[in-house]
This record gives structure tokens, sequence and C-alpha cells, in this order.
């Protein structure tokens, strides 16, 4: 399977390009787009949150524990005393990351539930819906759950490709473990990724509108106004006809 610096780099590139054409096109600002950036970067190491001790999954607890708690205070933070903020801050962050992360090594597999379509699918509607609870726009919110989820398809994809020895054309053991719909082995945990998807597509941010902003491409380009054929053709005469000009004898 791709290792981590294989699943960081390949996400952020892949994020990166998504984002710069979003950013070219009008649809996003610098900030968005780094967020954008960001979250899939994230994404591209969201599956192996099921690999106990691996870096991978500290990396995302960490970032999972900080990103709930800031959203926690911001919800509370006029209701408490300061020191009531750092303590209750404080105490979520912890949770989140010992307490959670140790209940996830119990109930999960590496490459089970969690190297799935499903999986995938629930973190990406999850993460559209949590962005839009906290108050930003409904075409921000489903970016930013595209963008965790491309990312944690990219991770799904690299660690099938990683599974096909081209050099020996033979298919190693892990393949078919990691690009899979859900897994077979826990139907009790497969089903309820699926009833989850449901109750979010039923409860997620209204799209019609995101749709049509993000159809409109007409402001994108991908390369400047003078580079085009005609221009660079003649721009070569010019100089191949200035270069034999000024060698030939007078």
């Amino acid at each position: 399977m791709a290792n981590f610096n294989v699943h960081l780099g390949s996400a952020a590139l892949t994020s990166s390009l998504a984002a710069t054409a979003l950013l070219s096109a009008g649809h996003i600002v610098p900030i968005t787009a780094l967020w954008l950036m960001f979250l899939g970067t994230m994404g591209g190491l969201l599956p192996d949150i099921d690999s106990d001790n691996s870096t991978s999954m500290s990396t995302l607890f960490r970032f999972f524990g900080g990103m709930i708690t800031f959203s926690f205070v911001g919800h509370i933070y006029r209701m408490v005393s300061m020191l009531e903020l750092i303590v209750y801050a404080f105490f979520c962050y912890l949770t989140i990351r010992h307490n959670l992360k140790a209940l996830l090594e119990k109930v999960t597999v590496h490459r089970g539930c969690c190297h799935s379509l499903a999986f995938i699918s629930v973190s990406g509607l999850g993460c559209a819906s949590l962005v839009y609870l906290l108050g930003y726009s409904e075409k921000t919110s489903w970016l930013s759950g595209l963008f965790l989820l491309g990312g944690s398809l990219v991770h799904l994809l690299l660690d099938e490709a990683y599974s096909v020895d081209l050099a020996n054309r033979k298919i190693k053991m892990s393949f078919g473990s990691a690009f899979k719909l859900c897994s077979n082995r826990n139907p009790v945990i497969s089903t309820f990724q699926f009833l989850l998807i449901g109750v979010l597509v039923i409860h997620s941010p209204p799209w019609n509108d995101t749709w049509q902003q993000l159809s409109d491409w007409s402001d994108f380009r991908l390369k400047p106004n003078w580079l085009n054929r005609e221009d660079v053709t003649a721009f070569f005469d010019d100089v191949v006809e200035s270069t034999t000009n000024a060698i030939q004898p007078r």
C-alpha cells in the first residue's frame, strides 16, 4: 500500500490543482482556496483513521480535535467565563484526541469499514453539514465536503494501485480491500453507514444554487490570452528573421 508521504503529497497536489481551478474561475476567494486545499489534504489521510498507532491516525485526531474544539468554543464563548472556556476547550480536545481515538481503535480494523466508499461519503456529507451549521455559505459547505471526499477517494485509489505489482505482473493479496463500496466483514457498521448517508442527504445544505454557480465556468482561463498558436508562431518567425538578417554579410 502507499505510505504516509505518498498519500499526503498526492492529496495535496490534487486538491491544490482543484482549488486553483475554482479560484481561476472566480468561484472562490484565496482564503477559501487555502481551506479547501487543507481539507483535501486531510482527506488523503482520512481512510487510515482505522490504522492503530499510524502517523495518519495521530495527525487526523489532532486535526479533528482542534476543529471540533474550535467549533464548540465558537458556540459557547459568550455564555461562560474565560476560565470555564479554557477548561471546556481542554476537556473537549482531550476527549476527542484520546478517548474517541481509543474507542475507534477497539471497534475498527485497518482496511475495514473506513476503507470504503460508504465511509468517505459519510465523511464528506458530514463535513458539508457541519460547515453549514457553523454559518458558512451553501457553496463553501458543499465544496468543503467535496474536497474532503475527493482527498479520501485519492487515498483509496492509491492503495488499490499499489496492490498491483506491475513489475512481476501479479496482484497482491491486499487488492480489493481499499476501494470497495462497504465492508462485508462488518455488516452492522456498513448498514449504519448507509443509514447515516440517508439521514445526512435529507438534512444536507441546499444544493441547487451551488450547482448553478459552479456550473458557470465562463471566466475560467487555462492559459493567458497571449499564449496562442498564431502569436507564438509569429514571435518565433520574427526571431528567426531578425537572427538571419543579423548574421548575413553586408
